[in-house]
């Protein structure tokens, strides 16, 4: 899933270092994925730019043998389809998500 956030290129200009990190260059479609920004129970959320625009985003990995061995496949495809449909100053909008 990818996600972006109004004013994230602000805050990424104000972080100097947001975009490095050991495995930069890792590439996940057209987005060269950063540092973790954080990790849950069922996978982690990266920082990534878009190499054509060059835009920030956040882009959640899920763990896809841990969500089938739970059986949670159901909740996460109703995850997704809520947030296609959320739009709100306040929420990360979803751009896209991929299921390989």
């Amino acid at each position: 899933m990818v996600f972006a956030r109004k004013g994230a290129e602000e805050e990424v200009d104000k972080r100097k270092n947001a975009s490095n990190c050991s495995n930069k260059g890792m590439r996940l479609g057209k987005y060269e994925l950063g540092r973790t920004l954080g990790e849950g129970n069922f996978g982690k959320v990266k920082f990534a730019k878009n190499v054509d625009s060059g835009q920030p985003f956040a882009v959640k990995i899920l763990e896809k043998t841990r969500i089938i061995d739970l059986k949670i496949t159901d909740q996460i495809k109703r995850e997704i389809g809520t947030l296609k449909l959320l739009k709100h100053p306040n929420v990360v909008r979803l751009h896209e998500n991929h299921d390989p």
